[in-house]
């Protein structure tokens, strides 16, 4: 797994080597929780990553978005993209809708 800062949110770069198990205690360490995330299911077979991704989202107001392209549809509800940077797009479009729901 590679773990990268782009703009406002976490990269979680999945590889055909990591496990469920090793993608869940990453992104459940502390220093994540207070972030959008963005995990990158591009390099793996989705499925198997997508009930475990399934317990992150809408943690601390933040975002979870998946890109991934062989999923066929979404039985999980999760905000799934097919490229990088409609992933930064949509972390973008539900942080202004928060600041307008805050004010």
């Amino acid at each position: 797994m590679k773990i990268n800062i782009i703009k406002n949110s976490i990269l979680f770069i999945i590889e055909k080597k990591d496990t469920p198990v090793l993608i869940k205690a990453e992104i459940n360490k502390q220093n994540y929780n207070n972030s959008n995330k963005i995990i990158d299911l591009s390099n793996v077979i989705p499925d198997q990553f997508l009930i475990i991704l399934n317990a992150f989202k809408n943690q601390n107001n933040k975002s979870l978005v998946i890109v991934a392209e062989k999923i066929d549809h979404d039985i999980y509800n999760l905000n799934l993209v097919p490229t990088l940077q409609e992933a930064i797009d949509f972390i973008d479009l539900e942080e202004m809708e928060r600041d307008i729901n805050s004010l």
